[in-house]
């Protein structure tokens, strides 16, 4: 009697054993697969904090970060193609992101939320849509400029009477490298698949005109005093400068529109995870949150709806500039030859 028991009570802890551990381990696969993995240099603790709460609220998903420069990012993405680490990567600009595509790092995927965003904002193929604007614009303080004597366009700065009064950075910034790319674009020629030879000739004599950097790299204080009373930068570091430095301002809005940085968003080709990273991305870029989020931390959103949802001040700053039509995809695969030859023949 005593050993029949004895059996049955190792039988029954073998199979609560057995229960238990199956359970454990479907929990564990519950658990990994509400889990998602996602790339972003927009991340950092306060912003990547505010994402994952509102994130597992709405839709039960538990987000883990990775957070990097854009370059960092873009290089392990391509460098773990074959085994995918993460399921998404979101605010890289369009240049990285078509660089990326032709690395076929990208699972196509169009949400609701992408057909009623402008064309300039999604890519043909839908492996990645923008969601936010950030306009590169020229600035001028209106103590020594108005609408009228200002710079009209960005070729305006290769005219004689502009000499002197703005600075250019360093082409290893994004900024730099876009509102070049929105200069060549306008000299663009699809025959030829180049620049035109005219078009070559506006950024040389933009850089002749451009002065040194003020002493003591006091970009605003050279801005406030007249100085370098132009600015050629992105929009919101120029507007929250030039409050902090109390330097009156307008911007230059080109009739063919100002070359705009757009940050992306994509679901990575190899996921295991597909159905939560579509989930994601539906929830991520839906008007509603995108105000939300647009609201939370005053950046300007793409979806119209978004827009029209948004605080007045992030509205106003949303409606202020046109979107240059760039073909993004034209322009990333000539980028690096097309700095290259503004580093070698063109810059002073």
């Amino acid at each position: 009697m005593k050993k029949r028991l004895f059996v049955l009570l190792v039988l029954f802890t073998v199979i609560a054993t057995s229960v238990f551990a199956n359970g454990d381990k479907e929990t564990k696969a519950t658990k990994a697969s509400n889990s998602l993995v996602i790339y972003s240099p927009q991340a950092d603790s306060e912003r990547g904090e505010w994402i994952l709460n509102k994130c597992k609220e709405a839709t039960g998903l538990d987000v883990q970060f990775l957070t990097a420069g854009g370059g960092e990012l873009s290089d392990r993405l391509i460098a773990e193609k074959k085994n995918p680490q993460a399921d998404i990567v979101f605010g890289l600009v369009q240049t990285a992101m078509y660089q990326l595509k032709t690395e076929n790092i990208f699972e196509p995927y169009r949400p609701s939320w992408a057909n009623d965003i402008p064309a300039v904002y999604c890519d043909k193929d839908a492996q990645f849509h923008c969601f936010w604007q950030t306009p590169i614009v020229i600035a001028y303080n209106t103590d020594f400029y108005n609408a009228q004597t200002a710079p009209q366009d960005w070729v305006d700065l290769a005219k004689p009477q502009y000499k002197g009064k703005y600075t250019i950075g360093g082409t290893s910034s994004q900024t730099i490298r876009s509102f070049l790319i929105g200069i060549l674009w306008n000299y663009y020629d699809y025959n030829k698949g180049d620049v035109t030879d005219e078009g070559w000739n506006v950024p040389r004599q933009i850089y002749l005109n451009a002065a040194s950097a003020p002493a003591g790299g006091n970009t605003w204080t050279a801005m406030k005093e007249g100085t370098n009373p132009l600015n050629l930068s992105w929009f919101g570091g120029i507007k929250s400068k030039t409050e902090a430095n109390e330097i009156p301002v307008a911007y230059v809005k080109p009739v063919n529109g100002t070359p705009i940085v757009s940050e992306s968003i994509a679901i990575i080709k190899g996921t295991k995870n597909l159905e939560n990273a579509k989930k994601f991305v539906e929830w991520f870029g839906s008007p509603e949150f995108m105000a939300e989020y647009a609201n939370q931390f005053k950046q300007a959103p793409v979806h119209p709806q978004a827009i029209e949802n948004c605080i007045d001040e992030v509205k106003e700053d949303a409606l202020m500039f046109t979107a240059q039509d760039i073909d993004w995809e034209i322009a990333a695969t000539h980028m690096f030859d097309w700095l290259e030859k503004i580093e070698l023949e063109i810059m002073p």
